[in-house]
């Protein structure tokens, strides 16, 4: 029954994308043709899927324009913040695909992830709601704290759990919940609704980045298009990682950016073969979307439904 509610989102997420490729023509020809190909090469619109579903808190058709174009901010967002990532990591590959970096080099991907960035700038300016504003500009900061913090943290086995869950606040669950609070915002929707959809947008975040990280080790091409291993063979410390640590230090003794990719696949073999690290992986996850779910309790029975069939969907790594 929940499925086919969401049938009807389909149009209104292709809605989205034409008004992406609208807000985001130039003058170059060349620089439309790549941005309209990465746009359409992939990706869940997970963001934006969340955004339009909590949005029907409020006055959805009354405020439809006004929705539609929040959602295409918080999609550029996501893609321009994606181009900017693979860049600092140096990364071959996104969704199966050649990088924008490797593919034009990391000049120009910067160039067009910036430009992404002064769209979204644009156009919020559009809303008169200063609460969009506000959530936006602590989601950007947090956005760009998280990736120097990554930067710093690389080949850092000292890192501590509650570092790793600042860290993944910052480079995942504040988007999310960016893109939750902000449907409900602009449909007009309650105060109460409109705390309970961010909080939702952070718990659910913070249990899709570790289910990402857990992924990282048990998944592989066929659920992230990327080989198993790839954040340890770059230096990135996941919680995977830090419950090895915690199981095996020896492992670890010597980690540093000096460490042969030989080293660094034996630890990745000792990770994905072990049950009870990746088994607890998940349960701290878990624990992470039943706090989701009890964000949601008093919400409208329709929203509540749609986002727990989304939110199991987004655990289970379904297509």
């Amino acid at each position: 029954m929940v499925k086919k509610m969401l049938k009807q989102y389909d149009t209104l997420v292709q809605e989205v994308l034409e008004d992406i490729f609208e807000i985001t023509r130039s003058d170059d020809k060349k620089l439309n043709t790549i941005i309209k190909e990465y746009f359409l090469n992939g990706g869940k619109r997970v963001r934006v899927l969340l955004l339009l579903i909590c949005a029907n808190l409020g006055d959805f058709e009354k405020n439809k324009k006004n929705i539609i174009r929040i959602a295409s901010i918080v999609e550029i967002i996501h893609t321009a913040s994606l181009i900017h990532d693979d860049i600092i990591d140096n990364a071959e590959t996104r969704r199966g695909s050649v990088t924008m970096n490797k593919q034009y080099g990391d000049e120009f991907a910067l160039r067009v992830g910036d430009y992404l960035f002064a769209v979204v700038l644009r156009e919020v300016a559009r809303f008169d709601d200063v609460r969009i504003h506000y959530y936006l500009a602590d989601t950007l900061k947090e956005l760009c704290i998280g990736e120097l913090i990554q930067e710093d943290g690389l080949y850092n086995i000292n890192t501590r759990r509650l570092d790793y869950l600042k860290k993944i606040k910052r480079k995942t669950a504040i988007l999310i919940a960016f893109a939750c609070v902000a449907g409900s915002i602009v449909a007009k929707a309650s105060d109460e609704d409109i705390r309970s959809t961010f909080s939702f947008g952070y718990y659910l975040g913070m249990s899709y980045q570790i289910v990402d990280d857990y992924l990282d080790f048990a998944g592989g091409i066929e659920h992230l298009g990327k080989e198993v291993g790839q954040d340890l063979m770059n230096g990135n410390i996941t919680l995977p990682a830090l419950l090895a640590k915690e199981k095996n230090s020896e492992f670890f003794s010597d980690f540093t950016r000096d460490t042969t990719d030989e080293k660094k696949e034996e630890i990745i073999n000792f990770i994905k073969n072990d049950e009870e690290i990746l088994m607890n992986t998940l349960d701290i996850s878990r624990r992470y979307l039943e706090k989701a779910q009890i964000s949601i309790e008093n919400l409208n029975h329709n929203v509540k439904s749609e986002l727990t069939f989304i939110m199991n969907k987004l655990a289970r790594r379904d297509n």
